[in-house]
């Protein structure tokens, strides 16, 4: 659906490997984790895709983490939203 996300499913192998390529980048928004594992993602098309992302970090914590992949290029982190449940629905967000 192009503008509109997706709903949300289970992260496929591509899409994790892109998430762990980041984690450096996205680590430091979050403080201290004790795991960082990629469960849920929604999509948007845009001008490439973006993915919102539902990252566990252990324990009951979470972070929403959005990453932007344009048509030609590399993906870039756009925003992290931390301190989220397991729960909390992904859903659009800015930097």
């Amino acid at each position: 659906m192009v503008g509109g996300l997706s709903e949300s499913r289970t992260v496929n192998l591509e899409e994790q490997d892109m998430v762990l390529a980041l984690k450096d980048k996205i680590t430091p928004k979050l403080g201290s984790v004790s795991a960082f594992e990629p469960v849920k993602v929604r999509t948007q098309t845009v001008a490439g895709t973006n993915y919102f992302f539902a990252i566990g970090l252990g324990e009951t914590r979470y972070a929403h983490v959005r990453i932007h992949k344009p048509l030609s290029g590399e993906p870039t982190v756009v925003a992290v939203k931390k301190d989220l449940r397991k729960e909390d629905e992904i859903e659009y967000f800015e930097a």
